[in-house]
């Protein structure tokens, strides 16, 4: 049985979040039993600072994992190293709200009764407050999933929408994000659960759709926002009302849903994040949060719930819940609170390689003496070169950054499995929640010991103690064996070299 393609729908700001850490994990390196990941963003709020920064991470990760295994390189060659999985670019079924005005112009609320919609007019003033009805759609929903539930209907009719419908194979598997407390993510899962189980469906590929095996994530309260905002009419968003929200929610998913849904995860914190309050638009840029890495470790579960099995009536159960817990209720997570090892390791070995990217491998590729770099047949301009910028950019712009916005003290639950001491520039960083300031590095001797929370590094072998050299000459150890594989460009060559040599080094000098 061939791997199935993953159709990963992300629905609002919370979606886009999940997905960049999502994004994260899978550059870590660890395995997806997925040909590739597909995602398909659904937001009305067309110019949402999260959607942003989620499209800017994958387009990065992208030229990194297109440079490397593009082309020529068999789905099972290379499995676990960084970067290996393929994520397309993101699909994006989003209606903008701008198009539309208010809900009433939406509906052509003011003539329904001059063309016989009388009723319909009675049910939609029963259903909707003032307050709806002259609700600019511009920045999305602003917490009312009853208007979201009529807008986002429209994404049905999309190109990108149809276009999944197309593309969509036998074998393959759909997982939704949305949040469950909020008004795009509570309207969005249901609409779209209701389309894909449809019996009597007209849509392409619709029996395939229909017989898929479909996951999803509900992610309830974890964070607040500023209620001030609300109270003086700054702001539509009123937090004080997600947990009523997700109560109404999660009674309505129990009584339609749960026979549609064959996988869903919950995740949530009663230990809040405090976010401010925007409505939407540029300056709705949330941090990244540990929540958000929970939800996205949830995709990766699911495509091992039952791997050899195809469509929904082979499941053993054909509906299962998971909720996610930690076995220490802290206010800081470090490395050794999560799930499994190997995952532990895959942080690890990709925050290493990582800190050899943006703080040495300038220098070492600049070094005409050094062997790995001439055994690999690089030149001296290589650190100058498209694929060794990207690999610093991604690091310095999106990597440091997701790891310091999950330690920030605006969480109530900090996510810090690695000492962030390093970076040097952290009130700049601050003072730019739109990503647009790279983070800057300085990395001791000493530092290298010590830059993973609660597993310290072995000090006998002496690896870290010249720094990038001692690093430098584990690569060389490897370089043959690495130039014997005959890789077919020198990015995989060099990205494969790395990942060796860190995988060593970690393994060498730490012990769970």
């Amino acid at each position: 049985m061939s791997k199935p393609k993953l159709y990963l729908f992300a629905i609002g700001g919370t979606g886009s979040r999940v997905l960049t850490s999502l994004t994260m994990l899978l550059a870590t390196g660890i395995k997806v039993n997925a040909e590739k990941i597909i995602p398909m963003i659904i937001d009305t709020d067309i110019h949402n600072g999260d959607v942003e920064k989620c499209r800017n991470t994958i387009k990065s990760y992208n030229v990194i994992q297109q440079a490397v295994y593009g082309s020529g390189v068999e789905m099972g060659e290379d499995q676990g190293q960084f970067f290996r999985t393929e994520i397309q670019p993101p699909k994006e079924l989003n209606i903008s709200g701008t198009d539309y005005g208010t809900l009433k112009e939406m509906v052509s609320y003011d003539t329904l009764n001059a063309n016989g919609f009388s009723k319909t007019k009675g049910l939609f003033d029963l259903f909707y407050s003032e307050q709806n009805k002259n609700m600019q759609l511009e920045k999305g929903f602003l917490g009312n999933p009853n208007v979201g539930s009529v807008v986002l209907k429209n994404v049905i009719e999309s190109r990108q929408f149809k276009e999944f419908t197309q593309d969509f194979g036998q074998d393959d598997r759909i997982f939704i994000i949305s949040s469950i407390f909020g008004g795009t993510g509570a309207a969005g899962f249901p609409l779209l659960m209701n389309v894909f189980r449809d019996e009597t469906t007209t849509i392409n590929n619709g029996n395939y759709i229909n017989n898929a095996i479909i996951g999803g994530v509900s992610v309830l309260p974890y964070f607040q926002v500023d209620v001030e905002k609300f109270n003086s009419n700054e702001s539509a968003i009123n937090s004080s009302t997600f947990i009523t929200k997700t109560k109404a929610a999660l009674s309505y998913y129990d009584r339609n849903l749960k026979k549609l849904v064959n996988a869903l995860y919950f995740v949530g914190d009663t230990s809040q994040s405090n976010y401010d309050n925007f409505d939407g638009g540029f300056d709705q840029k949330n941090p990244s949060n540990f929540i958000e890495l929970v939800a996205a470790s949830s995709v990766i579960d699911f495509l091992d719930y039952e791997p050899y099995v195809s469509k929904k009536n082979e499941l053993s159960d054909e509906q299962s819940y998971f909720e996610f817990g930690l076995k220490q209720n802290s206010g800081t997570v470090t490395l050794n609170q999560l799930k499994t090892d190997d995952l532990k390791k895959k942080l690890l070995k990709f925050h290493y390689f990582n800190v050899y990217v943006s703080n040495y491998m300038d220098n070492a590729l600049k070094d005409d003496k050094l062997a790995w770099r001439n055994e690999l047949g690089l030149s001296s301009s290589y650190h100058n070169e498209h694929f060794a910028k990207h690999l610093k950019t991604f690091s310095t712009m999106y990597y440091y950054r997701w790891l310091f916005e999950n330690s920030l003290d605006k969480h109530n639950r900090k996510f810090t499995p690695f000492d962030l001491s390093i970076i040097i520039n952290s009130e700049d960083l601050i003072k730019d929640p739109h990503g647009k300031v790279p983070v800057k590095i300085s990395v001791s001797e000493e530092k290298l010991f010590t830059l993973v929370n609660g597993i310290p590094a072995k000090n006998n072998s002496g690896i870290f103690k010249k720094d990038r050299i001692k690093f430098d000459e584990e690569f060389t150890r490897l370089a043959k064996e690495v130039v014997d594989l005959q890789y077919n460009n020198k990015e995989r060559a060099t990205l494969s070299l790395l990942y060796r040599g860190m995988e060593k080094i970690i393994n060498d000098r730490f012990q769970f």
